[in-house]
């Protein structure tokens, strides 16, 4: 049964303010966030899918689209790059402490799911038994265990130890989007294309203990999970713009609140008892988790809301999107300006250009490649200096085996042949993205602007600006 929240049937104007909300129910209010804290973890080369921040506070994890995971130390005016973990072969989608250890789980669009030893930035395992994406990783209670959620119609569980699978949660009816485990480690929630919520009981092993029980069905699709203090109510995010609270005793559902845009990250604060939700269209709202009430809305209308993690005092948190770099946000007490940070267009949004090459070269390239020597920890390597040079040769950059045996040599020709055939097709096994262009004239433009822009003597100053 779905149940909408009393404060939906409202005008939000008529909801009390958040501050006057605590001081009724006798929370002091805390004192102005000290500036100790990064405004930005900058560091990334790609838009950021995902960002946790371990329990103390005092360091968090990133994952983007560069193919990377960065550990940060919670220092300094964007953060301090702790280790960066390089081992997938798309992007990272997402990613998770390992509690009471040293250790951090990650999952990708490249279908792996890699444990990562932090004291050293080392990868101790990866599992790679199939290309299908993995969007979502969530980590048991006691750390012995993770789970993934993957586009094949599967859910897995993991052994931290070395990545081994141990159980297979399947009967899903599309892909699967996310995972969550309960409090006391001993159920697997999934949530699914199909619209449904389904629990997986296990057993002291990590072992699937018989059929799974749908807890709820919201007809459209499930893109979030988050268990909730006490753990009686798990909260979820829809593709129909729904954030939702499900009562496990009853089945009832809450909704919160309906948008026309899907949620994309959920987090929790126990501490200040808050529950934050993200969307595609760039809000953040935070709702008060025993009554439902909107405490805190925030739009950044250059979204979306990829991920989003309180700092344990409950009263920050940071969010990732489509900037570079992950933004602290202050959700209470709010600052008196609380000013958008995040870039507008970024460079592969831009849609003006003189060039028609050029505008290719925005949509296409730019988002993983740069046009200077430096490669600005980019997904791909710099093309600065690509004509006439042997593929898999940039030096410091982590190319997959099947583009080092390739022997290729980048010309106009095998360039616009990428373009024609794929990557995919012209060079198998290859982590490169697939990008064509069916166009023959916007092929020949974009290798022409490419021949100009990446030429160490005659690229100007525009096209290095590019980069961003």
């Amino acid at each position: 049964m779905i149940i909408a929240a009393p404060f939906l049937t409202q005008p939000l104007q008529t909801l009390l303010p958040l501050a006057l909300l605590l001081t009724t129910f006798g929370e002091p209010l805390p004192a102005a966030a000290d500036d100790t804290l990064p405004a930005r973890l900058a560091g990334h080369g790609g838009p950021i899918k995902a960002v946790t921040v371990n329990d103390d506070g005092g360091r968090a994890l990133t994952a983007s689209f560069d193919y990377s995971v960065i550990l940060w130390d919670l220092v300094g005016k964007t953060g301090t790059v702790r280790a960066r973990l390089i081992g997938h072969e798309a992007a990272v989608n997402d990613v998770a402490f390992v509690p009471s250890s040293n250790k951090a789980v990650s999952v990708s669009d490249d279908g792996s799911v890699a444990v990562w030893d932090l004291s050293d930035g080392r990868l101790i395992a990866r599992a790679t038994d199939t290309p299908d994406k993995v969007l979502d990783v969530a980590v048991s209670p006691n750390g012995r265990f993770a789970a993934s959620a993957r586009w094949d119609g599967t859910a897995r569980v993991h052994a931290i130890a070395d990545a081994r699978e141990i159980a297979r949660a399947e009967g899903h009816r599309g892909n699967v989007n996310a995972v969550a485990f309960s409090l006391d480690g001993k159920t697997l929630f999934t949530g699914c294309y199909d619209g449904k919520i389904r629990g997986f009981a296990l057993t002291d092993d990590g072992r699937i203990d018989g059929d799974p029980t749908v807890v709820a069905d919201n007809g459209w699709g499930i893109n979030v999970l988050a268990p909730l203090p006490g753990a009686s109510e798990l909260a979820f995010g829809s593709i129909d713009g729904k954030t939702g609270v499900v009562d496990l005793l009853t089945g009832d559902v809450t909704v919160l609140s309906e948008g026309e845009h899907p949620i994309l990250s959920l987090a929790v604060s126990p501490r200040v008892g808050w529950l934050a939700s993200g969307s595609g269209d760039g809000h953040i709202r935070v709702f008060d988790i025993e009554t439902g009430v909107l405490a805190e809305d925030y739009h950044d209308a250059y979204g979306p809301i990829w991920g989003l993690s309180f700092m344990p005092d409950g009263h920050r948190l940071f969010r990732a999107g489509l900037d570079d770099f992950a933004i602290l946000w202050q959700v209470e007490p709010r600052l008196a300006r609380d000013e958008v940070q995040s870039v507008y267009p970024r460079r592969f949004q831009r849609q003006a250009a003189d060039d028609p090459g050029e505008v290719e070269f925005q949509r296409k390239c730019s988002v993983c490649h740069t046009l200077t020597p430096d490669g600005a920890h980019r997904a791909g390597p710099t093309l600065f200096g690509l004509f006439g040079r042997t593929a898999g040769s940039v030096e410091g950059y982590v190319y997959s085996d099947a583009l080092k045996r390739s022997g290729i040599v980048w010309t106009e020709k095998t360039v616009g042949a990428l373009f024609d055939d794929g990557p995919d097709v012209m060079v198998p096994g290859t982590k490169m993205p697939v990008q064509r262009l069916k166009a023959v004239e916007r092929r020949d433009a974009l290798v022409s602007f490419l021949k100009r822009a990446t030429n160490p003597q005659v690229s100007t100053a525009k096209d290095n600006q590019i980069m961003e």
